[in-house]
């Protein structure tokens, strides 16, 4: 594709051993959006500091340009690859990928990193006393070995300014969903979102472990009879009280014990699990007013306010994103 026939480069970097997925995911958005739209927005390269094959973790080897002779502009978006601890210490010492992300912190329109990437910015000293986000395994060997990085464990990416950052592998996914946006407008993503039969947006600012994942992950089977009743009771006006004698505990004995094990206080949980649920609804077509009554809110406007305080988005925006095209 010439590059004068579109409006934005994307630039992924690439290196013996990188995550698949880390590549796969944006160049499957970005690749999707030029198919959706009448003229292709984005001109899709992957670069290397040899160029020619390169072999990926899981042994499939992908064609990339050579690092050498590409002008960075301010019409590109660059972003690194992660990989597994055994690969990312040559990436990060690499010059040429050092040379690349500095070109492009100081020239292109974005510049970040997908996954573990974050660990070749963070060599160039780029992060330094900035936000940044990596996958959640990574998090604390990133802050030991760069504790001057300002960094959000919990994000599925994070942007500052034209900086951008994901967490791990399929959050890359989100973060070029975001890019899109940015670009093109909401309808766009959504229709791009749709035909990958991916959640249209998940905002930066979303755990990267769903509530239920995190209580699977976080806890043994000591509250697992309460949290079913929970799931069925998610209409009702339920207290914490009501959660201590549902579990045979004292109230201040159950509130120490449940967070703990769960990760978060039972209130917490308890919100938490109305508006996922409230999510499902809204996509299924049902009314904003009739979801909040449906997830145990007392008013809408309280509805509203929490749904757009988790997700970063209105439900009215959330319900529309996900209508049927």
């Amino acid at each position: 594709m010439p590059v004068n026939n579109v409006q934005r480069r994307i630039i992924l970097l690439v290196y013996p051993g990188f995550e698949l997925l880390d590549l796969s995911g944006p160049v499957s958005v970005f690749g999707n959006t030029n198919d959706r739209i009448a003229q292709p927005h984005y001109d899709i390269r992957v670069v290397s500091a040899e160029g020619g094959l390169v072999r990926s973790d899981s042994g499939v080897e992908v064609a990339s340009q050579p690092i050498q002779g590409m002008r960075v502009t301010k019409r590109d978006t660059v972003l690194v690859t992660g990989a597994n601890r055994e690969f990312l210490p040559a990436a990060m010492e690499h010059p040429q990928h050092q040379g690349l992300m500095r070109s492009a912190a100081k020239h292109a329109e974005r510049w970040g990193s997908v996954c573990s990437g974050t660990f070749v910015l963070a060599a160039t000293g780029l992060l330094d006393h900035r936000p940044a986000t990596s996958h959640w395994a990574a998090c604390q060997i990133l802050e030991e070995m760069f504790p001057n990085i300002q960094l959000n464990a919990d994000a599925l990416y994070v942007r500052d300014d034209r900086l951008w950052t994901s967490a791990g592998v399929t959050t890359g996914i989100d973060m070029s969903l975001a890019m899109v946006r940015q670009d093109l407008g909401n309808k766009v993503m959504g229709d791009v979102a749709r035909g990958l039969v991916v959640y249209t947006h998940r905002p930066g600012n979303q755990s990267q472990f769903s509530g239920l994942l995190q209580t699977q992950l976080n806890q043994g089977r000591e509250f697992n009879e309460l949290l079913s009743w929970l799931d069925s009771q998610l209409h009702a006006s339920i207290r914490v009280e009501d959660m201590a004698a549902r579990a045979g505990l004292s109230e201040r004995s159950f509130h120490r014990k449940f967070t703990a094990a769960v990760g978060v206080t039972p209130a917490k949980y308890l919100e938490v699990q109305r508006l996922e649920r409230a999510k499902q609804l809204l996509e299924g077509g049902r009314a904003i007013k009739a979801v909040a009554g449906d997830v145990g809110f007392r008013s809408e406007a309280a509805f509203r306010k929490a749904f757009q305080t988790r997700y970063g988005l209105t439900p009215s925006m959330h319900k529309t994103m996900h209508a049927a095209s």
